[in-house]
């Protein structure tokens, strides 16, 4: 009898375990299910995967060419749980040079550990692998698209898109709006509403030079499962602080236009809510993770190599931002304005 009550015990502990883990995770694993292992791709493919982890942070997926770490490419990264197969990240093989790659998923947990998942991949696209300037003259990018923003001017110039996160700064922000005016160039500032609230006269000058104001936010809180009133809650709190201290150099027509999840977390209902709220949501093509702050020399490059006509550029004047990212961005205007680039606002 003894034995037969320890037993159903035992089974009690475990379907107790089993309904306190993630969605699907006692009967899903993680990893990358498309493309599938050993593809060859060809254009725009989605990658979908499965992320999930009971102490969940975040997932990153970088590209590995010949499956080397040290050049790990970065593709996308997301704070939301994805119990079930999902779509990460549209990859145009377009950008990246024929041959063997490896596509590594990392699943990382609250304590920073992570658990690594790699498919093997081949890319060849039709034509042979051209110059590096012909493959970025000849891209488009799938997000400005979306937003209805032109990738050339009307001379046919390619357009970069400026994105400053995370601010104001008193420090950073009046040297970004600085050098800026220098190169006669339009960004787009996704700001947190409690640095506005901090610092109100260091957004005065983005205002006060025509840049767009965005919206990043009240507390920079992930919006990933929040109900409807949480989500709106975060996104009119930073309009109202942004009102409340520039308000007077807005033009009477100014509407709040884009909004940018903290760390790039959506889930099925920030689209939706967004919309709501006359919002369209803001990814990002190129990150040179600038708040890691690798240097002004490492951020610069990764976005001078990998700019492209319409790609949109994530930068930082506040939270990682530095005066690596200042520097950085001097070089990055003065290079790729060289190259024939103009940088535009999100409008």
């Amino acid at each position: 009898m003894r034995r037969r009550t320890l037993w159903r015990s035992l089974i009690g502990l475990v379907l107790l375990l089993a309904s306190n883990l993630p969605a699907g995770a006692a009967s899903v694993a993680n990893g990358i299910t498309t493309p599938a292992a050993g593809d060859a791709l060809r254009g725009v493919v989605t990658v979908s995967a499965v992320a999930q982890a009971a102490d969940f942070a975040k997932w990153q997926l970088d590209l590995l060419p010949a499956g080397d770490a040290d050049q790990a490419i970065f593709l996308a990264v997301g704070e939301t749980v994805a119990p079930t197969a999902s779509p990460l990240v549209n990859l145009d093989s377009a950008r990246y040079a024929d041959g063997p790659y490896t596509l590594r998923l990392r699943v990382v947990r609250s304590d920073g550990n992570y658990d690594e998942h790699f498919s093997p991949i081949t890319i060849g696209n039709t034509a042979p692998a051209p110059v590096a300037a012909t493959t970025r003259a000849r891209l488009v990018s799938n997000r400005a698209a979306a937003l209805g923003l032109a990738t050339r001017t009307a001379a046919g110039q390619p357009i970069l898109y400026l994105t400053i996160d995370d601010g104001p700064s008193p420090t950073y922000t009046p040297q970004i709006v600085e050098l800026l005016e220098r190169y006669d160039a339009k960004a787009t500032f996704f700001v947190i509403g409690q640095h506005v609230r901090r610092a109100p006269a260091a957004l005065r000058p983005v205002a006060e030079a025509g840049h767009v104001i965005a919206n990043h936010t009240l507390s920079h809180r992930s919006l990933v499962g929040r109900s409807r009133e949480a989500f709106a809650e975060e996104v009119q709190g930073a309009e109202e602080l942004v009102r409340s201290a520039v308000g007077d150099l807005l033009p009477a027509s100014f509407s709040f236009a884009y909004l940018r999840p903290p760390g790039g977390g959506v889930d099925a209902n920030t689209g939706p809510f967004a919309a709501a709220l006359g919002y369209q949501v803001v990814g990002w093509d190129i990150d040179p993770k600038d708040w890691r702050r690798p240097g002004a020399a490492a951020i610069s490059a990764r976005v001078i190599q990998d700019a492209f006509p319409g790609a949109i550029v994530l930068l930082h004047d506040g939270g990682g931002g530095s005066q690596q990212t200042v520097d950085a961005l001097e070089t990055i205007l003065e290079e790729l304005s060289s190259q024939g680039y103009v940088f535009r606002a999100l409008r």
